[in-house]
């Protein structure tokens, strides 16, 4: 452990030597390699999920060697998309397919099954899992037009796991996932895909929760207003009750998982007048209710569970990432501890474990560090690399994200981070000012991170300094915070980010002079009415799939025929016609100075491409023409790695243009 602190203490006095260099393009536009990894339950082979030539692939390595023993081909530029271990032998995955009509694979609900020497692979679940053969009517699978969730592997029953069905509905000629059918709970055979209905839960666009023998004893469903319901019932035989009527409890406290031998639960819940994200045990003996986590100013966006599947660590992001430990002394709090001191300066997560416990895979990352994975030995103390995500970087090139904290006029506090280019890259002493705007913008984990970001270090390494700001509305800071961007997408939300510039700026670090505003999604939008705003802040704006008309939102997107999503909208945008054409920025075009840019897919649905079609149309009339990036095959955003480049050099040139 000492010897891997020593190894990054080198690495870092010897950044300096590698930061200046000018990286190639395709560095920070390719998908990364090593997605993910899990450990099967002894250890002794690992499950990767490796991207190589636009397909990603099952690979089964030995944990000792490295060796590959098995593994899935995916078929054309499809990619297997989720893996996970249901024994020592078999594994489970799920297949995203790449369709002609749009570039980004679209993952199919289907479930298959197979051996790690890639032997016995089946297709166990879905809407072409029958296996009839030529001239037999007999099939042991059925089509389902539905897609599922794993939610017990059923401990004593190795030939069968628990899954929850979502049947999708028919518009027109096509199917959708949308919630409103009532979800079915059934029993799978993981060899055959035989399937047998058990029960049906009662609302629609529910998740479930169940023991490790297949009690499903909780349930969560958000109403079509948006609020969110659980329920309790002691057995499979029992009658549902709310949750809070079973035991004291605030409302919207959502079940997330129970201790192995079932006697606890662990719920999300808020706490403080900030309305902060924490996690919450509750004895479902004596209904004795308590705060997993002490106080933590940020929400809590991931956990590591303890041996009895409790949580023990909760990492959060008050600036760089933190860690919140659970008042109870575990082995794992101890480990983790451990870890941390050693990788001192980057987040530590422990991502899957044997069932011993005694080694554990290790996921280790930074602002600069795109992502390594250890395994480490829980006896020896020992940690033993395994494979670099994005192998290609060298964390040597890339530069920090500093954390900065923007003083609002109204009292508010706008968190974010400052990535500053490397010396030399900027031919002035003081480098131009992108600031890179975050979408969503209310939806969990849609705020920025102190972690790698590809778009932010592609533009450091060009001679960028690069500003990302958490503005009110942002995820992360909790249900006060968010609520304060309610109804003000074009009001205060664009205030702090215009706020936030000029506090960058005025820290003297950037050439106030030679700013520009990017964003994809709500960022794109932000994009264009930052600069509608402070016309005489920006040389320049990117907007990438953004909303320009709010109308728009209402009668082009897909939104709302979502569940729930007509009144999500009404939520945060509201109804008032006259403050949604006064938020627009297809309205204001006569404001706006800076040189535009637009990227679209014509494939996206939720921010469909007429947004930019009727912004760019409204820019020629006002003689401030748009350069326009238009990708046919793309949805909401771009993921084709050739389009990137060709999006991404499109980008520089064009900020080369304006702000060089």
């Amino acid at each position: 452990m000492k010897r891997i602190l020593f190894t990054a203490f080198v690495l870092l006095l010897s950044t300096g030597i590698y930061a200046s260099q000018q990286l190639p393009l395709e560095y920070f536009i390719k998908h990364g390699d090593y997605l993910n990894l899990k450990l099967s339950p002894d250890g002794k082979h690992i499950a990767a999920r490796v991207r190589h030539d636009g397909r990603v692939f099952l690979a089964v390595l030995d944990s000792e060697t490295m060796e590959l023993v098995g593994g899935v081909k995916p078929l054309n530029n499809d990619i297997i998309h989720r893996v996970s271990w249901v024994n020592n032998e078999r594994l489970l995955y799920e297949y995203a397919e790449k369709y002609s009509y749009i570039d980004n694979p679209v993952p199919t609900g289907e479930l298959f099954a197979v051996n790690l020497d890639g032997s016995k692979n089946e297709m166990l679940y879905g809407f072409r899992a029958s296996d009839k053969k030529t001239g037999s009517r007999i099939s042991s699978k059925e089509n389902t037009k539905a897609s599922q969730k794993v939610l017990s592997l059923l401990d004593d029953d190795d030939e069968h796991i628990l899954i929850i069905e979502y049947p999708w509905s028919k518009r027109g000629n096509v199917y959708y996932n949308d919630g409103v059918k009532q979800p079915i709970i059934s029993k799978l055979n993981i060899h055959s895909g035989r399937k047998r209905e058990l029960d049906t839960l009662p609302h629609g666009n529910s998740r479930a929760l169940a023991t490790r023998y297949g009690q499903v004893k909780f349930m969560t469903w958000r109403d079509k207003n948006g609020t969110l319901h659980s329920a309790y019932r002691n057995s499979n035989d029992s009658p549902w009750t709310p949750l809070n009527e079973v035991f004291e409890l605030p409302e919207e406290h959502i079940p997330l998982g129970l201790s192995e031998d079932s006697k606890l639960l662990y719920l999300s819940g808020r706490y403080s007048d900030d309305g902060i994200s924490t996690l919450y045990s509750l004895s479902l003996e004596s209904g004795e209710y308590t705060r997993i986590f002490a106080n933590h100013k940020t929400d809590i966006e991931k956990i590591i569970l303890d041996r009895n599947g409790m949580p023990a660590v909760g990492i959060t992001y008050p600036d760089k990432s933190a860690y919140e430990y659970a008042r109870a002394d575990t082995t794992i709090k101890a480990i983790h501890k451990q870890l941390a001191q050693a990788f001192e300066g980057q987040t530590v997560n422990i991502t899957s474990t044997t069932k011993d416990w005694k080694t554990l895979l290790v996921h280790v990352s930074s602002d600069i560090n795109p992502g390594e994975y250890y395994l480490f030995d829980s006896d020896s103390l020992n940690a033993r690399f395994v494979w670099a995500n994005s192998s290609w970087i060298d964390p040597r090139t890339l530069q920090p994200m500093h954390p900065i904290a923007v003083p609002t006029e109204d009292g508010e506090t706008l968190h974010g981070y400052l990535t500053l280019p490397p010396a030399g890259q900027s031919k002035s002493a003081k480098p131009p000012l992108v600031v890179l705007i975050h979408g969503g913008p209310h939806q969990p984990g849609t705020r920025d991170f102190w972690r790698y970001d590809a778009e932010t270090q592609l533009l450091a390494n060009r001679g960028f300094a690069v500003l990302r700001v958490n503005f009110r509305g942002s995820d992360g800071y909790g249900t006060r915070f968010e609520r304060l961007g309610y109804r003000e997408w074009g009001g205060a939300m664009i205030k702090d980010i215009n706020d936030a510039v000029r506090w960058t700026a005025s820290q003297g670090l950037v050439d106030s002079q030679r700013i520009c505003a990017y964003g994809a999604s709500y960022g794109g939008y932000a994009a264009l009415m930052s600069v509608v705003r402070a016309p005489d802040l920006y040389r320049c704006t990117i907007g990438y799939v953004g909303v320009y008309d709010l109308q728009y939102m209402y009668s082009e997107s897909d939104i709302p025929n979502s569940w729930g999503g007509r009144s999500y909208l009404k939520r945060v945008l509201g109804t008032d016609a006259q403050q949604l054409k006064e938020y627009s920025p297809i309205y204001h075009v006569n404001d706006i100075k800076a040189k535009v840019m637009l990227i679209h897919g014509s494939k996206d649905k939720r921010v469909p491409e007429i947004n930019s079609e009727v912004l760019a149309e409204k820019l020629e009339q006002a003689n401030n023409p748009a350069e326009y990036l238009q990708y046919a095959q793309a949805g909401h955003g771009v993921f084709n790695e050739e389009n990137r480049q060709e999006l991404y050099q499109g980008l520089l040139d064009f900020l080369n243009e304006h702000l060089k």
